[in-house]
């Protein structure tokens, strides 16, 4: 019996990085599926659109023959093995897809490590943890918000350094989920002092747990797609039903705080069609509201011009900022000497 485009039939090969990819380039390697999606050409035949991933960046794949059987053998999260050749279209990189094969990294004739699959921060985790927990510690006031925080923290600290803070959007790597909770903490922190009337523990504790329920939206960091309580009910509720569990742990834990920061959770992504349920109310939220929205596209911007492929001064147009990028710069001013 025949072999299926599935099976190990490609050659063993070292691992090449979706960044090293060159246009009319041959290539047998080893990425990750991160989304699957069956269209159709112009003739209304099927094809396969690929979204590769490594822990250099993305790139699509199509795949115009064999599409039935590969529709049936390899599925998004998947270790896969491929080849193909590497063309521009409209300016940007892709991979016209031969053959597609499942790959473990547990195989002794496989050369890639895992980690290699997956993109991460830049930043050092530990440290970024330890910063977390010390911004914390100094800057609540109320010991029933610092238990309420700490017993979460100490809880989900695993999942915390590892998951993404979301699939496709912003900080969609290995600890980018640490990294945009950390960064929201140090944003809102910066506005206690400028706006003295506003909940200093409200805002130090929207910050850490607005995003909170997605450890529950989300599968496993190696394979972050949503799961059936992250499609049925959403990162915000689930948020919600975290933070009012842990708090009914909490002897005599006030009403009408935890129904304040149940609305910095709410109410954090600002808009009825962004998704909250209720937009802001009170001023800690809508600080919250804009220094997390802030953060997202800022890491977005960030995102687009590291994986952008194309020449000249401008990105493809990015559907999430709904606008190109200017990749230009000034040249920095020259660092001034220390006198003698």
């Amino acid at each position: 019996m025949g072999q299926s485009v599935w099976d190990a039939i490609l050659p063993t090969v070292a691992m090449k990085f979706i960044r090293d990819l060159q246009e009319g380039e041959s290539v047998t390697s080893y990425s990750r599926i991160r989304t699957k999606q069956m269209r159709s050409k112009r003739n209304g035949e099927p094809y396969l659109r690929i979204v590769f991933s490594d822990s250099t960046g993305r790139i699509e794949g199509k795949m115009w023959d064999n599409v039935q059987q590969c529709q049936q053998g390899v599925h998004e999260g998947d270790v896969v093995q491929y080849c193909g050749r590497v063309q521009v279209y409209n300016g940007t990189k892709q991979i016209i897809i031969q053959q597609i094969g499942l790959a473990a990294s547990e195989d002794p004739s496989a050369d890639f490590d895992v980690k290699d699959l997956i993109p991460s921060t830049e930043g050092d985790i530990e440290e970024m943890w330890a910063k977390l927990r010390s911004l914390v510690e100094e800057h609540t006031r109320r010991s029933c918000v610092l238990e309420l925080l700490n017993n979460i923290l100490d809880k989900q600290e695993k999942a915390i350094k590892s998951y993404p803070a979301g699939i496709e959007i912003h900080h969609c790597y290995w600890g980018g989920f640490l990294e945009h909770v950390l960064s929201v903490l140090e944003g809102v922190l910066l506005h206690v002092g400028r706006y003295p009337n506003l909940d200093g523990d409200l805002l130090v504790a929207g910050a850490v747990l607005h995003d909170i329920g997605k450890l529950q939206e989300l599968g496993d960091p190696y394979n972050p797609v949503y799961t059936s309580p992250g499609q049925l009910i959403g990162h915000i509720v689930l948020g919600c039903e975290m933070v009012r569990r842990e708090a009914s742990e909490i002897p005599d834990f006030p009403d009408d705080l935890l129904l304040l920061l149940e609305h910095m959770i709410i109410s954090h992504q600002g808009q009825l069609e962004w998704g909250s349920p209720r937009q802001p109310l009170i001023a800690e939220a809508l600080l919250l509201h804009y220094i997390d929205d802030l953060d997202s596209k800022m890491n977005r911007f960030a995102l687009v011009l590291k994986e952008d492929q194309r020449d000249g001064e401008f990105t493809q147009y990015d559907r999430y900022l709904g606008r190109v990028i200017y990749k230009g710069a000034v040249e920095p001013p020259p660092v001034a000497s220390s006198s003698g």
